[in-house]
């Protein structure tokens, strides 16, 4: 790599975390002199980067003169949040599968729905298959819930009066309340259960998992035909929501650790296979 080019690189990575640290007392933004101050440059010099930086969308400049990052950072960092998930998950999910027998499903929130893209699901006649691409409600599946984990008693009011429920289980919620109180059962365990609710014979467990800023990001369940979970539900929550924090801690994870996570995941070593004893049928 050409001396110039690394030199550059690092300026703009050293006035990114400057930006990124904690101000303090309310205020938003620094200046140039701060930035300046605290990379140990010279103000001119960085005062001309900043304008490149605005430009390009890495920076953004308030109305009082001070600069914060800017929206291009944060898209980066959730596209990369996405393609870290996606490149790690797999071999999670073929760890639960192999531990529990029953299909495993990767979910993101679209508004008001929870769309899965990614399945991995055991070789057996009956499972739950199909769902990759599928849009549901948020509403009485165990993936809408753990996704709805940080919303407030007013959101979920407000998702539950904007959802048709036309059809579903015999224990789908039917009242606002019910939602909410479901959902702060869930909040409270750290894990969601949803038992013949988006259908009669279909249950399921799932976990949030958060991205580096704390954020819900995805859900990733566990589903089975509800006579085939019975009393397993302790145990599937124990290694779904141990599956969850492995991927959440692996999304706020450096590259050389995330390397290192990602040829384990599929061995005893990995966190998600030590829990203790084996739920396969």
């Amino acid at each position: 790599m050409d001396l110039g080019e690394e030199t550059s690189a690092a300026r703009i990575v050293a006035v990114l975390e400057a930006l990124a640290q904690p101000i303090g007392n309310g205020q938003m933004g620094v200046t140039a002199s701060e930035i300046a101050r605290r990379i140990g440059r010279d103000k001119s010099s960085v005062s001309r980067q900043m304008k490149t930086l605005v430009h390009l969308g890495l920076a953004e400049k308030t109305d009082s003169g001070k600069y914060i990052l800017g929206w291009r950072v944060f898209t980066i960092a959730a596209r990369a949040g996405d393609q870290r998930l996606l490149l790690t998950a797999p071999a999670v999910m073929r760890q639960i599968v192999r531990q529990t027998g029953e299909s495993v499903h990767l979910s993101i929130r679209c508004h008001d729905e929870v769309l899965t893209i990614l399945t991995e699901s055991p070789m057996r006649e009956v499972s739950v298959t199909g769902w990759v691409g599928r849009t549901v409600p948020l509403l009485g599946t165990s993936s809408g819930r753990a996704l709805m984990m940080d919303d407030s008693d007013e959101a979920i009011r407000s998702v539950f009066e904007q959802t048709a429920r036309v059809g579903g289980g015999s224990r789908m919620p039917r009242t606002a309340r019910d939602a909410i109180a479901r959902v702060a059962k869930a909040r409270t365990q750290g894990y969601a259960v949803a038992v013949d609710e988006h259908e009669d014979g279909l249950s399921a467990v799932a976990a949030p998992i958060r991205d580096v800023q704390g954020r819900i990001t995805a859900a990733i369940n566990v589903s089975a035909p509800s006579y085939r979970i019975g009393d397993r539900v302790d145990d599937l929550a124990q290694i779904i929501s141990r599956a969850a924090v492995y991927l959440s801690r692996t999304l706020a994870a450096p590259a050389s650790t995330r390397k290192g996570a990602r040829s384990t995941a599929d061995h005893k070593a990995s966190p998600v296979a030590r829990s203790g004893k084996s739920t396969a049928e």
